[in-house]
């Protein structure tokens, strides 16, 4: 696990979406390296 990936919870990006999309990234147990490619993948989940 990357260092990003890590302390996720800790991201102000990620502390603001919604709980529903946070735990689907969590499952899925994708690793992100900038707060940019956590941004992309949750705007694609979010316009499912």
């Amino acid at each position: 696990m990357n260092e990003f990936t890590a302390h996720l919870s800790e991201d102000s990006y990620f502390a603001g979406l919604p709980k529903l999309v946070q735990e689907t990234i969590k499952q899925t147990g994708v690793e992100f390296s900038s707060q940019e490619e956590l941004r992309q993948y949750a705007e694609k989940l979010m316009d499912r």
